[in-house]
């Protein structure tokens, strides 16, 4: 059997990285996390990666709690690292959209923000420029500006990057655009969370004979926002999920991964790397971490420690 995360439906969406990014402070001293100046970018559908994605932001997640203990120097450079990597290989969380309740922030004279949000915002609703203006601190007067029509608008920037002509909302230019940063406080809190809602989770997979009623595992803060489908004909009728954010594609991801009947998203005993196992039996992420955890047991009968 394979270690497939099981899919049901037909995801797929298209989502930018670039080459290379950096992280840049602006004036207040904020962490950013920008695509660098000679970077290009590719485009690929994180359905692809699946497993991947998830494994590789629970990594995030769990260094991002351990910050958030002990605030640490070296925590903080161990969370940039996975971040860093995590950023290279798939892309920023396009969290300017995730945000909202606006299906499209461009044009828009006020924003409203989502009551859970990952970007340190309180207030119902914000002017939609200072909104904006978070997600873009390194941009030059030229590089971007809005340009009204009659009936539409559109995002011209100083760059070649992807446009989308009214296929998507006009805001995912931006997000694809290399102007386009985000904050990594941002990304661990979402992060964070996501890695504290599996732990918990793994509590009550270990209960499951004590509970008698569902319980709903962190309500006030996994609740994934603006996903949305239309309905498609091919060969067959379909439905067709559509994602205005990698944010709200982890969630989905995730939320497949923890409810999957022939895998299970596990935390391996050793060395605590997330992995797919195939059942409650597999305890190793792989056979180096089984056998090294069988030798240390070994030694610790030896020493009548157990």
């Amino acid at each position: 059997m394979e270690r497939k995360i099981c899919l049901i439906g037909g995801f797929a969406t298209d989502w930018i990285k670039y080459s290379d990014y950096e992280y840049k402070n602006d004036l207040e001293g904020n962490i950013y996390i920008t695509p660098t100046e000679e970077a290009t970018f590719s485009m690929y559908n994180p359905f692809d990666v699946a497993e991947d994605i998830i494994i590789d932001f629970l990594k995030v997640g769990n260094a991002s709690r351990i910050y958030d203990e002990n605030k640490s120097q070296d925590t903080l450079e161990i969370v940039k690292k996975l971040t860093m990597i995590f950023v290279k290989k798939y892309g920023l969380l396009g969290l300017i959209s995730a945000s909202t309740f606006n299906q499209n922030i461009l044009g828009d004279n006020e924003i409203l923000i989502i009551d859970k949000n990952y970007i340190s915002i309180k207030e119902k609703n914000m002017n939609a420029e200072d909104y904006i203006n978070l997600f873009i601190p390194f941009v030059g007067p030229d590089d971007i500006r809005l340009k009204y029509y009659k009936n539409s608008i559109d995002l011209v920037k100083a760059e070649d990057s992807p446009k989308f002509y009214g296929k998507r909302p006009i805001v995912m230019d931006l997000i694809f655009s290399k102007f386009y940063s985000e904050r990594l406080e941002w990304i661990m809190e979402f992060a964070g969370m996501l890695s504290k809602h599996f732990k918990q989770l793994l509590v009550y997979r270990d209960s499951t004979n004590h509970l008698t009623d569902d319980v709903t595992i962190l309500a006030d803060a996994f609740k994934a926002n603006k996903i949305g489908f239309t309905i498609n004909q091919l060969d067959k009728t379909f439905i067709s999920w559509e994602f205005d954010s990698l944010k709200t594609t982890i969630e989905t991801i995730y939320a497949f991964a923890v409810t999957d009947k022939n895998i299970l998203l596990s935390c391996c005993e050793h060395c605590g790397d997330f992995y797919i196992a195939l059942s409650n039996r597999e305890k190793y992420c792989s056979p180096a971490c089984r056998n090294r955890s069988n030798v240390q047991k070994s030694r610790r009968r030896k020493k009548g420690e157990i």
